[in-house]
């Protein structure tokens, strides 16, 4: 009995050293796996770096142009309203002299056109 426990215990001693060099070998591939990855990592990086720089860069200009536009949308409005303030001045300042001029203007054409009738009349009535 005692042979049969020496041979399993060399069995066993066997297949942990069989384990053992199989674990180191699997070991081994993870390092240069994680290696590989570390690379790439390291690779990403350096190329993320300038990327997220010029990112950076854009997104100051694009700031930058809107801030602008909003500036230049202001002075359109106000030059709106300008435009407005002038064109409802000039339509009160037609009103004023349209007031002002309409009717001496009517009353003149008026009596003109009374003296005209007056004169036909009086040629009128001197030819008849």
């Amino acid at each position: 009995m005692e042979a049969l426990l020496l041979v399993m215990q060399i069995i066993t001693i066997v297949a942990l050293t069989i384990l053992c060099v199989y674990l180191i070998n699997v070991l081994v591939r993870v390092r240069n796996i994680l290696t590989v990855v570390e690379i790439d990592i390291k690779e990403l990086t350096a190329k993320a770096i300038p990327v997220f720089t010029n990112l950076e860069v854009i997104t100051d200009k694009i700031k930058n142009v809107t801030e602008n536009i909003d500036e230049q949308v202001e002075m359109v409005k106000s030059s709106i309203l300008s435009i407005k303030e002038i064109a409802d001045n000039v339509v009160n300042l037609e009103r004023k002299v349209q007031e002002r001029i309409e009717e001496p203007v009517l009353e003149t054409v008026g009596t003109l056109a009374a003296v005209i009738n007056g004169v036909r009349t009086f040629i009128a009535r001197l030819r008849a």
